[in-house]
């Protein structure tokens, strides 16, 4: 059998962890761990995929704490999973992340997806902590509005989706191509897609944008649940309508629908406040 790594840094794959045992030796984990928990080896990416690396991490979920640890101790986060506001996951090839905002915090861990099913694994587990026992009936609200999403869209969202888990209102808006012409010279522009979703559980936005531009191959999924929801703002964006997902802490979501119906983006906003506890409903659409 081969030996162990006994230096994180030398680790080149993701792996689950749910033991003490599983974890690399140069990580003390926190006192009072369960013997068996939910958790995940990121090995550091070396800055291949930006001007900063991440480090070897460990994310660790037990007794509805989410833990964010890096070798010897350096850095320790502890995230009580009701104050976890959004959690985004950017799956655009190689390039995966995840990123973690609470309190006013916000924490981004990068790797390489080559080996991403050990991460898809604990993202489903995440989630399946973080939103147990939030359930909403299915109402006259439960319809979906505008085109069959695209194959990427759909892809993304059956990895999102859990277990049990019903879309209750689902908007689509494709990516666009448009071509403008500048100095003389012709530039296509491509404005992000997105598909937006209430579910029983949470909202999920699925976009394409990387960069401010349509990603030809990726998404990047946010979750929130609707206690995070402070309020939502209709809006004109770009020629089109747009929805603005206020949380609590002041993080804003603006998602673009540049050819949604207006009444379908009335319809979600709608439904979101009503579900979100009275989350305040700004109309702003003329």
């Amino acid at each position: 059998m081969p030996r162990r790594p006994t230096d994180s840094r030398d680790y080149v794959t993701p792996f689950g962890v749910s033991t003490a045992a599983d974890a690399p030796r140069d990580f003390r984990l926190p006192a009072g761990l369960a013997a068996e928990f939910t958790g995940l080896f990121l090995p550091r990416d070396g800055g291949v995929f930006g001007p900063r690396g991440s480090p070897p991490s460990l994310l660790i979920v037990s007794g509805g704490v989410l833990w964010v640890l890096t070798r010897q101790s350096a850095d320790r986060v502890r995230i009580p999973l009701p104050r976890l506001e959004t959690l985004e996951c950017g799956r655009l090839l190689l390039l995966g992340w995840i990123a973690l905002h609470w309190d006013g915090h916000r924490r981004e861990l990068r790797y390489n997806r080559r080996e991403a099913a050990p991460v898809e694994w604990f993202l489903a587990e995440i989630k399946a902590s973080w939103f147990a026992g939030v359930f909403a009936a299915p109402d006259r609200d439960a319809r979906s509005f505008g085109m069959q999403p695209a194959l990427k869209f759909r892809h993304a969202r059956s990895i999102e989706l859990l277990p049990g888990e019903t879309p209750l209102i689902e908007i689509y808006d494709a990516p666009a191509r448009t071509t403008v012409r500048r100095f003389g010279f012709r530039r296509e522009i491509r404005p992000p897609g997105n598909l937006l979703l209430l579910t029983d559980r949470r909202i999920l936005w699925i976009g394409d944008g990387y960069r401010s531009i349509s990603d030809p191959y990726g998404t990047v999924s946010r979750s929130a649940p609707l206690s995070a929801v402070e309020a939502l703002r209709l809006c004109r964006l770009d020629g089109g309508a747009a929805i603005e997902i206020v949380m609590h802490s002041g993080k804003l979501w603006r998602v673009s629908l540049k050819e949604a119906q207006e009444h379908s983006v009335r319809a979600f906003a709608d439904a979101v406040a009503r579900r979100a506890g009275g989350a305040a409903c700004s109309n702003a659409l003329p």
